[in-house]
Protein backbone atom coordinates (compact mmCIF):
# COMPACT_ATOMS: atom_id res chain seq x y z
CA UNK A 1 0.00 0.00 0.00
CA UNK A 2 2.36 2.69 -1.25
CA UNK A 3 1.82 6.40 -0.76
CA UNK A 4 2.85 9.01 -3.29
CA UNK A 5 6.20 10.77 -2.88
CA UNK A 6 4.36 13.95 -1.91
CA UNK A 7 2.38 12.15 0.82
CA UNK A 8 5.29 10.09 2.17
CA UNK A 9 6.09 11.02 5.78
CA UNK A 10 9.22 10.66 7.89
CA UNK A 11 8.17 8.65 10.94
CA UNK A 12 10.25 8.07 14.06
CA UNK A 13 9.36 5.26 16.49
CA UNK A 14 10.96 5.51 19.95
CA UNK A 15 11.30 2.56 22.32
CA UNK A 16 13.84 1.33 24.84
CA UNK A 17 14.07 -2.04 23.08
CA UNK A 18 12.69 -3.99 20.12
CA UNK A 19 11.75 -7.41 21.58
CA UNK A 20 9.21 -8.74 24.09
CA UNK A 21 5.95 -7.22 25.31
CA UNK A 22 5.71 -3.45 25.06
CA UNK A 23 8.88 -3.18 22.99
CA UNK A 24 7.52 -5.70 20.51
CA UNK A 25 4.41 -3.52 20.19
CA UNK A 26 6.56 -0.57 19.07
CA UNK A 27 8.28 -2.85 16.57
CA UNK A 28 4.88 -3.87 15.18
CA UNK A 29 3.86 -0.21 14.84
CA UNK A 30 7.04 0.42 12.85
CA UNK A 31 6.24 -2.45 10.48
CA UNK A 32 2.64 -1.39 10.00
CA UNK A 33 3.64 2.18 9.09
CA UNK A 34 6.44 0.91 6.81
CA UNK A 35 3.87 -1.21 5.01
CA UNK A 36 1.86 1.96 4.37
CA UNK A 37 4.84 3.25 2.35
CA UNK A 38 6.32 5.83 4.74
CA UNK A 39 9.95 6.38 5.72
CA UNK A 40 10.31 4.73 9.14
CA UNK A 41 13.18 4.57 11.61
CA UNK A 42 12.83 2.86 14.97
CA UNK A 43 15.36 4.36 17.38
CA UNK A 44 16.07 2.27 20.49
CA UNK A 45 18.45 2.21 23.42
CA UNK A 46 19.01 -1.55 23.07
CA UNK A 47 18.93 -3.12 19.60
CA UNK A 48 18.36 -6.87 19.32
CA UNK A 49 16.71 -7.42 15.93
CA UNK A 50 18.85 -7.10 12.81
CA UNK A 51 16.55 -5.00 10.58
CA UNK A 52 18.26 -1.93 9.13
CA UNK A 53 15.37 0.39 9.99
CA UNK A 54 16.10 -0.19 13.71
CA UNK A 55 18.92 2.07 14.89
CA UNK A 56 20.45 2.25 18.37
CA UNK A 57 20.70 5.77 19.77
CA UNK A 58 24.29 6.98 20.00
CA UNK A 59 25.40 10.15 21.71
CA UNK A 60 27.81 11.90 19.36
CA UNK A 61 30.63 13.50 21.29
CA UNK A 62 31.78 16.97 20.18
CA UNK A 63 34.91 15.50 18.59
CA UNK A 64 32.96 13.01 16.44
CA UNK A 65 30.14 15.40 15.62
CA UNK A 66 32.37 18.33 14.57
CA UNK A 67 36.10 18.02 13.87
CA UNK A 68 36.74 21.77 14.08
CA UNK A 69 38.85 22.37 17.20
CA UNK A 70 37.10 25.64 18.06
CA UNK A 71 33.68 24.00 17.91
CA UNK A 72 34.98 21.12 20.03
CA UNK A 73 35.88 23.60 22.77
CA UNK A 74 32.52 25.39 22.46
CA UNK A 75 30.59 22.12 22.67
CA UNK A 76 32.66 20.93 25.61
CA UNK A 77 31.85 24.10 27.56
CA UNK A 78 28.16 23.85 26.58
CA UNK A 79 27.96 20.24 27.79
CA UNK A 80 29.48 21.21 31.14
CA UNK A 81 26.94 24.00 31.58
CA UNK A 82 23.97 21.86 30.50
CA UNK A 83 24.98 18.19 30.83
CA UNK A 84 22.75 15.17 30.36
CA UNK A 85 21.21 14.77 33.81
CA UNK A 86 21.03 11.51 35.70
CA UNK A 87 17.90 10.45 37.55
CA UNK A 88 17.84 10.04 41.30
CA UNK A 89 16.89 6.71 42.84
CA UNK A 90 13.79 6.77 45.03
CA UNK A 91 12.14 4.15 47.25
CA UNK A 92 8.96 2.68 45.82
CA UNK A 93 6.40 -0.08 46.26
CA UNK A 94 7.39 -2.42 43.42
CA UNK A 95 3.85 -3.31 42.38
CA UNK A 96 3.32 0.20 40.96
CA UNK A 97 6.35 -0.09 38.65
CA UNK A 98 7.29 3.52 39.41
CA UNK A 99 10.27 4.07 37.08
CA UNK A 100 10.02 7.73 36.02
CA UNK A 101 12.18 9.20 38.75
CA UNK A 102 12.88 12.61 37.20
CA UNK A 103 10.63 13.86 34.44
CA UNK A 104 12.59 17.13 34.19
CA UNK A 105 15.86 15.42 33.30
CA UNK A 106 17.31 15.51 29.79
CA UNK A 107 18.46 12.04 28.80
CA UNK A 108 19.29 12.46 25.12
CA UNK A 109 20.81 15.13 22.92
CA UNK A 110 18.36 15.92 20.13
CA UNK A 111 21.16 16.63 17.63
CA UNK A 112 22.59 13.16 18.26
CA UNK A 113 19.13 11.64 17.95
CA UNK A 114 18.49 13.28 14.58
CA UNK A 115 21.96 12.34 13.38
CA UNK A 116 21.25 8.74 14.36
CA UNK A 117 17.87 8.75 12.62
CA UNK A 118 19.04 10.47 9.46
CA UNK A 119 15.98 12.65 8.87
CA UNK A 120 13.77 15.24 10.52
CA UNK A 121 10.59 13.39 11.55
CA UNK A 122 7.11 14.59 10.66
CA UNK A 123 5.60 12.19 13.21
CA UNK A 124 6.96 10.59 16.38
CA UNK A 125 5.36 7.56 18.04
CA UNK A 126 6.56 6.43 21.46
CA UNK A 127 5.83 3.29 23.43
CA UNK A 128 7.69 2.25 26.55
CA UNK A 129 10.90 4.27 26.96
CA UNK A 130 12.07 3.30 30.47
CA UNK A 131 15.70 4.33 31.11
CA UNK A 132 15.84 5.93 27.65
CA UNK A 133 13.89 9.19 27.43
CA UNK A 134 10.96 11.03 28.98
CA UNK A 135 8.42 13.77 28.19
CA UNK A 136 11.07 16.52 28.52
CA UNK A 137 13.13 14.76 25.86
CA UNK A 138 10.01 14.54 23.68
CA UNK A 139 9.40 18.26 24.15
CA UNK A 140 12.99 18.92 23.07
CA UNK A 141 12.44 16.78 19.96
CA UNK A 142 9.26 18.71 19.23
CA UNK A 143 10.99 22.07 19.63
CA UNK A 144 13.70 20.98 17.18
CA UNK A 145 11.44 19.34 14.59
CA UNK A 146 7.80 20.46 15.13
CA UNK A 147 6.85 16.80 14.62
CA UNK A 148 3.43 15.58 15.72
CA UNK A 149 3.99 13.38 18.76
CA UNK A 150 1.79 10.40 19.69
CA UNK A 151 2.31 8.40 22.88
CA UNK A 152 1.06 4.81 22.84
CA UNK A 153 -0.32 3.47 26.11
CA UNK A 154 1.23 0.05 26.60
CA UNK A 155 0.49 0.90 30.25
CA UNK A 156 -0.45 4.06 32.23
CA UNK A 157 2.93 5.79 32.42
CA UNK A 158 2.24 8.46 29.79
CA UNK A 159 -0.40 10.07 32.01
CA UNK A 160 0.79 9.37 35.58
CA UNK A 161 3.39 10.91 37.86
CA UNK A 162 5.68 7.93 37.34
CA UNK A 163 3.86 4.66 37.94
CA UNK A 164 2.95 2.24 35.17
CA UNK A 165 0.02 0.75 37.11
CA UNK A 166 -2.19 2.77 39.46
CA UNK A 167 -3.72 0.02 41.66
CA UNK A 168 -6.82 2.17 42.15
CA UNK A 169 -4.99 5.44 42.81
CA UNK A 170 -6.72 8.34 41.00
CA UNK A 171 -3.72 10.64 40.86
CA UNK A 172 -3.74 10.39 37.07
CA UNK A 173 -7.29 11.83 37.07
CA UNK A 174 -6.93 14.75 39.46
CA UNK A 175 -3.15 15.24 39.46
CA UNK A 176 -0.58 13.43 41.57
CA UNK A 177 0.14 14.93 44.98
CA UNK A 178 2.43 14.50 48.00
CA UNK A 179 0.42 11.47 49.20
CA UNK A 180 1.57 9.19 46.35
CA UNK A 181 1.09 5.55 47.51
CA UNK A 182 3.74 4.27 45.09
CA UNK A 183 6.58 6.09 46.88
CA UNK A 184 7.40 4.72 50.32
CA UNK A 185 9.54 7.48 51.87
CA UNK A 186 7.66 10.60 52.96
CA UNK A 187 10.39 13.03 51.91
CA UNK A 188 10.41 11.55 48.38
CA UNK A 189 6.65 11.48 47.71
CA UNK A 190 6.79 14.98 46.20
CA UNK A 191 8.54 13.39 43.19
CA UNK A 192 5.21 12.13 41.82
CA UNK A 193 3.68 15.61 41.98
CA UNK A 194 6.73 17.17 40.30
CA UNK A 195 6.76 14.50 37.59
CA UNK A 196 3.05 14.86 36.90
CA UNK A 197 3.19 18.64 36.64
CA UNK A 198 6.16 18.43 34.25
CA UNK A 199 4.39 15.82 32.09
CA UNK A 200 1.26 17.98 31.99
CA UNK A 201 3.28 21.08 31.07
CA UNK A 202 5.25 19.28 28.34
CA UNK A 203 2.11 17.69 26.87
CA UNK A 204 0.40 21.08 26.60
CA UNK A 205 3.43 22.82 25.09
CA UNK A 206 3.94 20.21 22.38
CA UNK A 207 0.29 19.11 22.06
CA UNK A 208 1.13 15.45 22.70
CA UNK A 209 -1.58 13.06 21.50
CA UNK A 210 -2.34 9.63 22.91
CA UNK A 211 -3.12 6.24 21.33
CA UNK A 212 -4.62 3.55 23.57
CA UNK A 213 -3.26 0.03 23.54
CA UNK A 214 -6.35 -1.56 25.11
CA UNK A 215 -9.93 -0.86 26.08
CA UNK A 216 -8.91 -0.15 29.67
CA UNK A 217 -6.16 2.34 28.82
CA UNK A 218 -8.58 4.05 26.43
CA UNK A 219 -10.95 4.71 29.34
CA UNK A 220 -8.06 5.74 31.59
CA UNK A 221 -6.64 8.15 28.99
CA UNK A 222 -10.04 9.76 28.48
CA UNK A 223 -10.30 10.30 32.25
CA UNK A 224 -6.71 11.46 32.72
CA UNK A 225 -6.00 15.09 33.53
CA UNK A 226 -3.26 15.24 30.91
CA UNK A 227 -5.22 13.88 27.93
CA UNK A 228 -8.92 14.32 28.75
CA UNK A 229 -9.23 17.35 26.43
CA UNK A 230 -7.99 15.45 23.36
CA UNK A 231 -10.80 15.24 20.82
CA UNK A 232 -9.85 11.85 19.40
CA UNK A 233 -8.10 8.96 21.14
CA UNK A 234 -7.58 5.93 18.91
CA UNK A 235 -7.34 2.37 20.27
CA UNK A 236 -5.12 -0.21 18.55
CA UNK A 237 -5.84 -3.23 20.83
CA UNK A 238 -2.60 -5.25 20.94
CA UNK A 239 -1.71 -5.35 17.19
CA UNK A 240 -2.07 -8.97 16.08
CA UNK A 241 -0.50 -10.34 12.89
CA UNK A 242 -3.25 -12.70 11.78
CA UNK A 243 -0.97 -14.23 9.15
CA UNK A 244 0.87 -15.89 12.04
CA UNK A 245 -1.84 -16.07 14.68
CA UNK A 246 -5.00 -17.71 13.33
CA UNK A 247 -7.10 -20.87 13.69
CA UNK A 248 -6.16 -22.53 10.38
CA UNK A 249 -4.38 -25.45 12.07
CA UNK A 250 -6.75 -25.94 15.01
CA UNK A 251 -7.84 -29.44 13.86
CA UNK A 252 -4.24 -30.75 14.10
CA UNK A 253 -2.74 -28.48 16.77
CA UNK A 254 -3.26 -30.95 19.63
CA UNK A 255 -1.30 -33.59 17.73
CA UNK A 256 1.71 -31.27 17.45
CA UNK A 257 1.95 -31.17 21.26
CA UNK A 258 0.90 -34.81 21.69
CA UNK A 259 -2.29 -33.76 23.47
CA UNK A 260 -5.33 -36.00 23.73
CA UNK A 261 -8.39 -35.20 21.66
CA UNK A 262 -10.58 -36.36 24.56
CA UNK A 263 -9.33 -33.78 27.08
CA UNK A 264 -10.21 -30.13 27.65
CA UNK A 265 -7.01 -28.07 27.79
CA UNK A 266 -6.93 -24.82 29.75
CA UNK A 267 -3.98 -22.58 28.87
CA UNK A 268 -2.67 -19.91 31.21
CA UNK A 269 0.65 -18.24 31.94
CA UNK A 270 2.89 -15.21 32.14
CA UNK A 271 6.60 -14.46 32.01
CA UNK A 272 6.57 -14.22 35.81
CA UNK A 273 3.73 -15.89 37.67
CA UNK A 274 4.97 -14.47 40.99
CA UNK A 275 3.98 -10.96 39.86
CA UNK A 276 0.98 -9.90 41.98
CA UNK A 277 -0.50 -8.06 38.97
CA UNK A 278 -1.10 -11.41 37.28
CA UNK A 279 -3.55 -12.52 39.98
CA UNK A 280 -2.74 -16.22 39.94
CA UNK A 281 -3.92 -16.63 43.55
CA UNK A 282 -7.44 -15.83 42.32
CA UNK A 283 -7.14 -18.40 39.55
CA UNK A 284 -6.09 -21.00 42.15
CA UNK A 285 -9.20 -20.16 44.18
CA UNK A 286 -11.38 -20.57 41.08
CA UNK A 287 -9.80 -23.95 40.31
CA UNK A 288 -10.40 -25.05 43.92
CA UNK A 289 -14.08 -24.19 43.50
CA UNK A 290 -14.29 -26.23 40.30
CA UNK A 291 -12.44 -29.08 41.98
CA UNK A 292 -15.13 -29.27 44.66
CA UNK A 293 -18.11 -28.78 42.35
CA UNK A 294 -17.38 -30.79 39.18
CA UNK A 295 -18.21 -34.50 39.12
CA UNK A 296 -15.18 -36.79 38.86
CA UNK A 297 -15.83 -37.83 35.24
CA UNK A 298 -15.72 -34.14 34.17
CA UNK A 299 -12.73 -33.26 36.35
CA UNK A 300 -10.65 -35.99 34.74
CA UNK A 301 -11.08 -34.41 31.32
CA UNK A 302 -9.50 -31.07 32.36
CA UNK A 303 -5.77 -30.49 31.88
CA UNK A 304 -4.06 -27.25 32.87
CA UNK A 305 -1.28 -26.05 30.50
CA UNK A 306 0.98 -23.55 32.24
CA UNK A 307 3.41 -21.40 30.24
CA UNK A 308 5.92 -19.42 32.28
CA UNK A 309 9.60 -18.91 33.04
CA UNK A 310 8.78 -19.55 36.70
CA UNK A 311 5.70 -21.30 38.11
CA UNK A 312 4.16 -20.33 41.41
CA UNK A 313 4.76 -23.13 43.94
CA UNK A 314 1.11 -22.92 44.96
CA UNK A 315 0.21 -24.55 41.65
CA UNK A 316 1.41 -27.82 43.20
CA UNK A 317 -1.83 -27.83 45.18
CA UNK A 318 -3.98 -27.88 42.03
CA UNK A 319 -5.58 -31.30 41.74
CA UNK A 320 -6.35 -31.09 38.01
CA UNK A 321 -3.85 -32.63 35.65
CA UNK A 322 -1.06 -30.17 34.90
CA UNK A 323 1.56 -29.79 32.22
CA UNK A 324 4.30 -27.13 32.22
CA UNK A 325 5.38 -25.66 28.90
CA UNK A 326 8.50 -23.52 28.62
CA UNK A 327 7.94 -19.92 27.57
CA UNK A 328 7.63 -19.82 23.77
CA UNK A 329 9.15 -17.02 21.68
CA UNK A 330 8.57 -18.47 18.20
CA UNK A 331 5.21 -17.11 17.05
CA UNK A 332 4.52 -20.06 14.72
CA UNK A 333 4.85 -22.53 17.60
CA UNK A 334 2.99 -20.19 19.95
CA UNK A 335 0.13 -20.00 17.46
CA UNK A 336 -0.14 -23.78 17.44
CA UNK A 337 -0.19 -23.86 21.24
CA UNK A 338 -3.05 -21.36 21.39
CA UNK A 339 -4.93 -23.43 18.80
CA UNK A 340 -4.29 -26.63 20.75
CA UNK A 341 -5.87 -25.10 23.87
CA UNK A 342 -9.63 -25.17 24.35
CA UNK A 343 -9.66 -22.16 26.68
CA UNK A 344 -7.27 -19.38 27.66
CA UNK A 345 -7.52 -17.89 31.15
CA UNK A 346 -6.18 -14.45 32.00
CA UNK A 347 -6.28 -13.83 35.74
CA UNK A 348 -4.58 -10.40 35.69
CA UNK A 349 -6.03 -7.94 38.22
CA UNK A 350 -3.89 -4.93 37.22
CA UNK A 351 -2.89 -4.97 33.58
CA UNK A 352 -3.03 -2.88 30.43
CA UNK A 353 -2.94 -6.02 28.31
CA UNK A 354 -1.78 -8.66 28.16
CA UNK A 355 -1.20 -9.35 24.49
CA UNK A 356 -1.77 -13.07 25.15
CA UNK A 357 -5.52 -12.40 25.34
CA UNK A 358 -5.76 -11.09 21.77
CA UNK A 359 -3.28 -13.72 20.58
CA UNK A 360 -5.47 -16.51 21.98
CA UNK A 361 -8.62 -15.00 20.47
CA UNK A 362 -6.89 -14.70 17.08
CA UNK A 363 -6.25 -18.44 17.21
CA UNK A 364 -9.91 -19.20 17.82
CA UNK A 365 -9.53 -19.93 21.53
CA UNK A 366 -12.23 -18.50 23.83
CA UNK A 367 -10.99 -16.42 26.77
CA UNK A 368 -12.15 -16.15 30.36
CA UNK A 369 -10.68 -13.58 32.73
CA UNK A 370 -11.14 -10.55 34.91
CA UNK A 371 -12.66 -7.42 33.41
CA UNK A 372 -9.50 -5.37 33.01
CA UNK A 373 -6.87 -4.58 30.39
CA UNK A 374 -7.53 -5.88 26.91
CA UNK A 375 -10.44 -8.05 28.11
CA UNK A 376 -12.49 -4.91 28.72
CA UNK A 377 -13.47 -4.59 25.09
CA UNK A 378 -12.08 -7.70 23.35
CA UNK A 379 -13.92 -10.39 25.34
CA UNK A 380 -17.72 -10.34 25.15
CA UNK A 381 -19.83 -12.51 27.43
CA UNK A 382 -21.56 -15.43 25.74
CA UNK A 383 -19.88 -14.47 22.41
CA UNK A 384 -16.19 -15.38 22.59
CA UNK A 385 -15.71 -15.97 26.32
CA UNK A 386 -16.65 -14.54 29.70
CA UNK A 387 -15.52 -11.68 31.93
CA UNK A 388 -15.60 -11.71 35.73
CA UNK A 389 -15.39 -8.73 38.07
CA UNK A 390 -11.80 -8.20 39.18
CA UNK A 391 -10.78 -10.54 42.04
CA UNK A 392 -14.10 -12.42 41.89
CA UNK A 393 -12.89 -16.03 41.85
CA UNK A 394 -16.47 -17.32 42.05
CA UNK A 395 -17.43 -15.62 38.77
CA UNK A 396 -14.11 -16.65 37.20
CA UNK A 397 -14.87 -20.29 38.02
CA UNK A 398 -18.37 -19.88 36.57
CA UNK A 399 -16.93 -18.55 33.30
CA UNK A 400 -14.49 -21.44 33.04
CA UNK A 401 -17.27 -23.95 33.61
CA UNK A 402 -19.55 -22.32 31.03
CA UNK A 403 -16.95 -22.65 28.28
CA UNK A 404 -16.03 -26.18 29.44
CA UNK A 405 -19.67 -27.28 29.18
CA UNK A 406 -20.38 -25.76 25.75
CA UNK A 407 -21.57 -28.30 23.20
CA UNK A 408 -19.42 -28.78 20.11
CA UNK A 409 -21.49 -26.55 17.80
CA UNK A 410 -21.72 -23.66 20.27
CA UNK A 411 -18.00 -23.91 21.03
CA UNK A 412 -17.30 -23.62 17.29
CA UNK A 413 -19.36 -20.41 17.19
CA UNK A 414 -17.39 -19.01 20.15
CA UNK A 415 -14.15 -19.90 18.36
CA UNK A 416 -15.16 -18.16 15.15
CA UNK A 417 -16.38 -15.12 17.08
CA UNK A 418 -12.99 -14.90 18.83
CA UNK A 419 -11.25 -14.63 15.47
CA UNK A 420 -13.81 -12.14 14.18
CA UNK A 421 -13.27 -9.83 17.17
CA UNK A 422 -9.52 -9.71 16.49
CA UNK A 423 -9.92 -9.19 12.76
CA UNK A 424 -12.28 -6.27 13.37
CA UNK A 425 -10.53 -4.54 16.28
CA UNK A 426 -6.97 -5.86 16.80
CA UNK A 427 -5.47 -6.91 13.47
CA UNK A 428 -2.74 -5.23 11.44
CA UNK A 429 -5.39 -4.33 8.87
CA UNK A 430 -7.45 -2.56 11.56
CA UNK A 431 -4.35 -0.71 12.81
CA UNK A 432 -3.38 0.32 9.27
CA UNK A 433 -6.66 2.21 8.94
CA UNK A 434 -5.96 4.09 12.18
CA UNK A 435 -2.37 5.01 11.31
CA UNK A 436 -3.43 6.02 7.80
CA UNK A 437 -5.93 8.48 9.32
CA UNK A 438 -3.27 9.89 11.63
CA UNK A 439 -0.56 10.26 8.99
CA UNK A 440 -2.89 11.93 6.51
CA UNK A 441 -3.67 14.77 8.91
Amino acid sequence: MDVTAMDKKNVLILSTGDVNGAYEAAYKVAHIIKNLGHNVIMCVKHKTKNENFIKPYRYLSPSSANPNIVMRIVNKIRNKINPVQSSKVISTDRKYSFFSNNESSENIHVESMLETVGFTPDFVFTGMTINFLNSTDLLNIYNATKAKIYNITVDMNHFTGGCHYSWGCEGYIKGCDKYCPAITKENEKITAKQNFEKKYENAQKANFQIIAGSGLTLLQARNSKIYKTRKTIYNINSLIDTRLLNRKNKPIAKQVFSLSGDCFYILTGAQNMEDPRKGFSYLLQALELLDRELPLEKKEKIVLLVVSNSINEEFDSVTFKKQKIDYIKDYRLLSLLYQAADLFINSSIEDSGPMMVSEALACGTPVVGFDTGILTNMVIDNYNGYKAPVRDSRKLADGIRKVFELNKDTYEIFSKNAVKQVEEFSSYEYAEKIFKQILEQ
